[in-house]
């Protein structure tokens, strides 16, 4: 079952479709992750979460002001919970690329194409650079602007 409705064929088809071959997944974890992914970017509708039940606010209740009654605005939330998304999806294409460049992958690259191999290496290792750098705690980076 999947919430409170069982799992159809249909569910399956498109959690087939969306996976890559079985060769390219090492654990079965990564399983979840991709049809996780595809979830969250529309790829998969059917395999989203089903929307939260939120109780209905009596007629007679406060309603909270434009900003909430934490001071956070309705769009400030929206804003959160798609940058909670984004991070989940590239946390699981970083599993995914963790896992698809263990195993010798660099070295049979360097043996087929030392030169493009190289590069890739390098690009790899930039562009995780640059995340690590956009991802580091806010207080670090005003430490370092005050040294």
């Amino acid at each position: 079952m999947r919430g409170d409705r069982r799992v159809t064929a249909a569910d399956l088809a498109e959690a087939r479709a969306v996976l890559p071959p079985p060769k390219q997944l090492v654990r079965p974890d990564q399983v979840r992750d991709v049809l996780t992914v595809a979830a969250a970017e529309g790829r998969a509708p059917r395999l989203a979460p089903p929307a939260p039940q939120v109780p209905a606010q009596a007629s007679g209740e406060h309603q909270a002001d434009e900003a909430g009654r934490d001071g956070v605005s309705r769009n400030e939330v929206d804003e959160g919970a798609e940058a909670i998304a984004v991070l989940e999806a590239a946390l699981a294409q970083q599993r995914q690329i963790y896992d698809q460049v263990g195993g010798g992958v660099l070295a049979a690259a360097l043996l087929y194409d030392s030169a493009r191999g190289e590069h890739l290496r390098h690009q790899l290792r930039q562009y995780a650079n640059r995340t690590a750098y956009r991802m580091r705690d806010a207080s670090e980076g005003q430490e370092a602007s005050n040294a």
